[in-house]
C-alpha cells in the first residue's frame, strides 16, 4: 500500500485530498502537515471522515520522523511561497509529489522541472483537478485553431489567494493561433485595467465573489459567431475524481509532468 502525506491538510482542498486518499484502494493516509490549524490530529479536522489519529506536524521532515509508516507520496495544496523548498526537502527524503498549489510563475515552474529531472523524482503539477475543467481546456485548445480571438472569464471564491487562476493561465497557454485585438490601442478607456490581463494574446478577466466556488468560461470569437465553453465546480467534491486519478497513475509517470490532461 502506498502511504501519502498531505501538505496543507487543514485547508479545504487538503481535506478533500485526505478524504480521497482514505477512499481510494491501495493508498493510506499516513501524515498531515499544516502550520495554520488549531487541530491536534487529522481525525479532528471536520472535512475528514474516519481520519487517523496521527498528529498534524509543521513540516515534512518532522512528519516523516514521527510517522509509523514509510511515506511514498506528498500531495501539496498550500501556497506558492515555500513550495520549492518543501519539494527540495521531499526529494531528499525520496518522495514524489502531486501538486495542486497554484500561483507559481514561469520561472518557478521551470525551477521545479529542473529540480525534478536532476533528482530523478516524479512530480505531477496540475492547476486544476476537476476533470470537467481539464476537458474544457482541451476543447478550447482545439477550438482556438478556428477561432483566433479568445477571452477567458474565470471566477472563484473570495479566499483564493492568487489571480488570475492557474487554470486560466494554463488554458491561455494552450491556445493555438491566437491573435490580439488589433484595434485595442484605439479604444479610449474610461476605467483603467478594464480589459484585464493578457497571456498568449488571450485576455483574462478574474471574478472574486461570495457564493462562488470555481468556474471558467472561454469565449472564442469568429466571423458572425461566438463559441462559448463553460465549466463550473459547485462543490469541492468536484476535484476528488482528479485527485484519485493522479494517485493511481503517478507510478506510471516519470519526471516532471504539467497538467492532469497527461493522464486522460
Amino acid at each position: 500500500m502506498k502511504q501519502v502525506l498531505i501538505r496543507g491538510i487543514a485547508g479545504n482542498m487538503g481535506q478533500q485530498a485526505a478524504q480521497t486518499v482514505l477512499e481510494t484502494e491501495g493508498f493510506g493516509l499516513a501524515a498531515g502537515v499544516d502550520r495554520n490549524t488549531a487541530a491536534d490530529c487529522m481525525a479532528d479536522l471536520p472535512g475528514i471522515s474516519g481520519g487517523p489519529s496521527a498528529g498534524i506536524q509543521s513540516d515534512i521532515r518532522t512528519a516523516l520522523a514521527v510517522s509509523e509508516d514509510d511515506i511514498d507520496i506528498v500531495i501539496d495544496f498550500t501556497s506558492a511561497q515555500g513550495l520549492l523548498e518543501a519539494v527540495e526537502t521531499g526529494f531528499e527524503l525520496d518522495l514524489d509529489f502531486i501538486i495542486g498549489t497554484t500561483g507559481l510563475d514561469e520561472s518557478e515552474r521551470a525551477r521545479l522541472e529542473e529540480m525534478t529531472e536532476s533528482e530523478g523524482r516524479t512530480v505531477l503539477l496540475a492547476p486544476n483537478f476537476s476533470l470537467g475543467a481539464v476537458l474544457l481546456m482541451e476543447m478550447a485548445s482545439r477550438a482556438s485553431e478556428y477561432f483566433p480571438r479568445v477571452e477567458i472569464i474565470e471566477g472563484h471564491h473570495e479566499d483564493k489567494e492568487d489571480a488570475p487562476s492557474g487554470t486560466s493561465i494554463a488554458t491561455a497557454e494552450k491556445m493555438r493561433n491566437t491573435r490580439p485585438f488589433s484595434a485595442e490601442e484605439d479604444i479610449e478607456f474610461a476605467v483603467e485595467n478594464v480589459r484585464g490581463g493578457s497571456v498568449n494574446d488571450v485576455r483574462i478577466h478574474s471574478l472574486r465573489l461570495p457564493g462562488m466556488m470555481a468556474q471558467q468560461e472561454v469565449l472564442l470569437g469568429g466571423e458572425g459567431q461566438i463559441l462559448s465553453l463553460k465549466h463550473e465546480a459547485r462543490t469541492r467534491e468536484a476535484f476528488r475524481p482528479g485527485i484519485r486519478l493522479a494517485l493511481k497513475e503517478l507510478e506510471n509517470l516519470e519526471g516532471y509532468n504539467y497538467g492532469l490532461e497527461n493522464l486522460l
